[in-house]
């Protein structure tokens, strides 16, 4: 992962990063258990039809069983995010970048509920952190200018 994450800091063009991001991505996804990558595959059918519920069940599962699968908590803080639950979703982002602190998902999440809740301060600097992990995450950049407008139409 160091390696990679050297490639996506250094990535020339959107389209290098994204390569390498799917290859962070395929690296996170895999548990040390064919038993846990079995309940995040459901867990994602589950997500996939909107059935979170049973998502969440199912990434309990993976927490309680590999408590140090950043991914495990990273994807249910997506269930909790989709749920509406922000706290939950925070709680367990805070959990994910503990164990992989260079979760730019995770980040960027965390970034637009910041966002979303008129945190434009913390968001920003959120996001900042995104980009100095990840500099070509458009939706990152995005974000940062928005903010920025946001900012500059409440100084008028």
């Amino acid at each position: 992962l160091t390696q990679l994450f050297s490639e996506l800091h250094q990535a020339a063009s959107v389209e290098e990063a994204a390569r390498v991001e799917g290859r962070i991505q395929a690296l996170w996804v895999r548990s040390s258990s064919p038993t846990t990558d079995l309940l995040m595959e459901r867990a994602a059918i589950a997500i996939a039809k909107q059935d979170f519920p049973v998502a969440i069940e199912l990434l309990d599962r993976v927490t309680t069983r590999e408590p140090d699968f950043s991914e495990g908590w990273n994807r249910r803080a997506t269930v909790f995010f989709l749920m509406g639950d922000f706290n939950r979703s925070i709680s367990d982002i805070a959990e994910t970048l503990k164990r992989e602190p260079r979760h730019f998902g995770a980040l960027s999440g965390l970034g637009f509920i910041l966002l979303t809740r008129g945190d434009l301060v913390h968001a920003r600097e959120t996001y900042e952190k995104v980009l100095a992990i990840y500099p070509m995450m458009e939706s990152a950049r995005l974000a940062i200018k928005k903010i920025d407008e946001e900012k500059g139409d409440t100084t008028l």
